[in-house]
């Protein structure tokens, strides 16, 4: 099964809502479609500044490779539609990415 991380940056949070809680609503959300194998959270320099990240590593069944890519895609979508809703907004958008593990390195993917 190939394994994907997705990287969230976290932007403005919702009234009463923590990055904590961004972490935990988007393992949720993404735990209803594929395995979550891993959570973490990292702060890359984008540009001039740090962005926090929660970042969720987790299995697509093995199918095709456009297929597989596909359904991270759609595991992204679905994520951040569910975040909007509970958690808060993700931005920075430039910090936005989705990764393909394959031979112990992950590779962005392109999002759309």
């Amino acid at each position: 099964m190939p394994s994907y991380r997705m990287h969230l940056p976290i932007g403005e949070l919702l009234p009463g809502r923590s990055p904590h809680d961004v972490m935990e609503q988007a393992a949720l959300a993404l735990g209803t479609l594929h395995v979550v194998e891993k959570q973490d959270v990292e702060a890359p320099l984008i540009g001039d500044r740090r962005v926090g990240r929660a970042v969720l590593r987790f299995a697509v069944e093995a199918t095709t490779r456009g297929d597989e890519d596909a359904a991270a895609r759609h595991a992204l979508a679905v994520v951040i539609d569910h975040l909007e809703g509970t958690a808060g907004r993700i931005a920075p958008e430039s910090a936005l990415q989705l990764t393909r593990g394959a031979a112990g390195r992950f590779r962005p993917i392109p999002l759309g």
